[in-house]
């Protein structure tokens, strides 16, 4: 028994006709979508019940279980697969049959082999890990969501455990926008020769340069007033900086969204859609099904033993002057990493990307080689070379000459890298003399806070522990499909609807929310499957520490519940019912009928955020459909306030 009808088809192709294999499409029982479904006076014991069509999918897969003399179920190798595993061995444990738990992390004959001789029973601390989550978010969602519903008035209204930390990652990240002011600053260069070739210094300051103290560095060099009284600077110090820049390591889930979403501009469900196909297997030349890639659900770079070899004879083979040869280091695993799977790589490095783009389509295609390639990269040398940094200092002040000088640029040979080959620099040495020609002053901005892509936030779920690898996918697709948050051109934004929801439950629920309680609480979850902690324990303590949190007053502002602070209760009554129910009609009607414009007055001339047209409200920020920030006023439709001016 497997999850999907295409394992189960590449499954077949490795057994004789005495097998069976079949398909349960998924999980068979969850906990029910309208009830509880959780026994408060069992030990939180769940009540789970069938999934629509799945009971008589089961019956017709129960038939045949009947008939067989054992029974083998393979669902995927990770805490959910557990959990079907379970429901499987619940609904046919009658039938008084040997029943065993395959799990394969490739589909392969060897693997299937190897598993099928271990003959494994279930994996009950895994189920109990699971069991705890599945109940931990039920009682959540049960319990804070009818609190949203009845103090912001909106019933549809739903809050998720892990989804609300992501949630309040984004809306802080517009709040930081929202705050930013803009700082105009300069970068002084000295144009002129050494050793006959033309180099321009940077000056050198702990301190970002304001118009001011640009000129006062000029005159204290006597190059203004003009004309220059600077003639040479010399060459008092060198200072050389190592460089040895290792491969990035193989792919974990987190690092695959991340370098897919940027490389190839799939969104994370699109790219676990493609990656789930590849693992589970594609009909090549010898007419063979094969599976292409290691289980896609990882939090690991480990690559196996046999694996590396693999990958060693191929690139010895093909690329032996890029083998990183002799002992490697252990590779350090990140601190909330489970390490229960390899990272994903290929099955068989020898599979080149070319050889078997046929049987691909394009976007398999595309997701194989970029796996692929990573694989081999990370078995691959370091880049290696020097940093050399020549001062020049002239009184109180430092300028600055820099450039690398690479001996060996190791994995970066792999793509046919030129960068820096054909770059010379000076060979100075101390007391060679720079002569000054002329001076350049270069004005920069500071720029506001980047919003987060799918691929940064998923990378940052892994960073800090928050969520994993199955359901990094399913957080954002949650967040989108509630509306919580928009995205345009890459970039993720709050809705009005999400800010209002993450302002109430910030000031309410931060203990539970905060990204501290989410992390350790996925540790706590960790320990179960370690039987270091305990499931009853777990879910009973964090029961009553949010009964706790719901009993006491309600905390409220006025961005929570969708008011200005500076509108007056005869504004807010004159506002349209939709409009009190929700800024997302307002949010629209600013795209789609009126046309941006500048302002007079740039919003960060002073340091407040005080709108600059009615001088009442305050500058809000949302995302624009061109993927820029629009500027806006909160006391819309009372004041048509809107901009793209930073």
């Amino acid at each position: 028994m497997v999850e999907s009808p295409t394992k189960a088809a590449t499954i077949t192709s490795y057994l004789g006709k005495d097998w069976v294999v079949v398909a349960t499409k998924g999980h068979i029982k969850d906990l029910p979508p309208k009830s509880y479904g959780v026994d408060f006076s069992n030990s939180f014991e769940p009540e789970y019940e069938w999934l629509k069509g799945k009971k008589s999918l089961f019956q017709s897969i129960h038939t045949k279980a009947k008939k067989s003399t054992a029974i083998y179920i393979a669902s995927d190798p990770d805490r959910e697969g557990e959990i079907i595993a379970k429901h499987c061995f619940d609904e046919l444990k009658k039938l008084k049959k040997p029943m065993y738990r395959l799990r394969l992390k490739e589909i392969t004959k060897v693997e299937l082999k190897l598993q099928l001789q271990k003959k494994m029973g279930l994996d009950l601390q895994s189920i109990e890990s699971q069991i705890a989550r599945r109940v931990v978010d039920r009682i959540f969602g049960f319990e804070v969501s009818p609190d949203l519903w009845r103090k912001l008035k909106i019933p549809t209204l739903s809050a998720g455990r892990v989804q609300s930390t992501v949630l309040h990652w984004i809306c802080e990240r517009e709040k930081e926008i929202q705050r930013f002011s803009k700082e105009t600053y300069y970068q002084l260069k000295l144009i002129g020769t050494f050793l006959n070739q033309n180099i321009e210094l940077k000056y050198h300051s702990k301190d970002k340069l304001n118009f001011q103290d640009t000129n006062q560095v000029l005159k204290d060099l006597q190059i203004l007033p003009e004309p220059s009284k600077l003639k040479e600077l010399v060459l008092t110090h060198i200072k050389t900086k190592k460089i040895n820049r290792n491969p990035p390591k193989a792919f974990s889930t987190a690092s695959l969204l991340e370098s897919s979403f940027r490389s190839l501009k799939f969104d994370s469900k699109k790219t676990m859609r493609i990656a789930q196909s590849l693992f589970e297997g594609k009909k090549l030349q010898s007419g063979e099904t094969v599976g292409l890639i290691t289980y896609m659900r990882t939090d690991s770079t480990r690559i196996s033993d046999s694996k590396r070899e693999l990958g060693e004879v191929f690139l010895k083979t093909n690329y032996p002057n890029l083998l990183l040869e002799g002992n490697r280091k252990n590779q350090k695993q990140k601190k909330f990493s489970q390490d229960a799977h390899e990272a994903v790589v290929p099955i068989d490095p020898n599979l080149r990307p070319e050889l078997i783009r046929s049987y691909l389509t394009a976007d398999e295609w595309k997701l194989y080689q970029l796996i692929w390639e990573r694989f081999l990269i990370s078995l691959m040398k370091p880049e290696i070379g020097e940093e050399v940094i020549y001062e020049f200092p002239i009184g109180k002040h430092m300028f600055l000459y820099s450039f690398e000088t690479i001996f060996d640029f190791g994995f970066k040979n792999f793509y046919g890298t030129n960068e820096k080959r054909d770059q010379k620099n000076p060979l100075g040495k101390v007391g060679d003399q720079f002569f000054y020609q002329s001076y350049a002053i270069e004005e920069k901005e500071t720029e506001p806070p980047t919003r987060y892509t799918q691929g940064k936030l998923i990378q940052k779920m892994e960073d800090t522990g928050v969520g994993r690898p199955s359901i990094y996918s399913s957080i954002l697709e949650t967040l989108l499909k509630r509306k919580y948050i928009v995205e345009y051109q890459k970039n993720i934004g709050p809705s009005a609807l999400g800010m209002k929801v993450d302002n109430y439950l910030s000031l309410n629920f931060q203990e539970m929310i905060g990204e501290s309680f989410t992390k350790d609480l996925e540790t706590k979850l960790d320990q179960i499957t370690e039987k270091k902690e305990s499931r009853v324990q777990l879910v009973s303590s964090f029961y009553h520490q949010l009964q706790s949190i719901l009993k006491s007053p309600r905390k409220k502002n006025d961005e929570a519940i969708g008011k200005s602070p500076n509108q007056s209760e005869d504004e807010k009554k004159s506002q349209p019912k939709s409009h009190q129910k929700s800024n997302d009609s307002i949010h629209t009607k600013i795209e789609n009928n009126r046309a941006p414009s500048k302002s007079k007055l740039s919003l960060n001339q002073g340091t407040s955020q005080t709108c600059p047209n009615c001088l009442e409200g305050f500058v809000k920020t949302k995302l624009g459909k061109n993927g820029k920030t629009i500027y806006f006023c909160s006391r819309y439709p009372h004041c048509d306030y809107i901009t793209y001016d930073k």
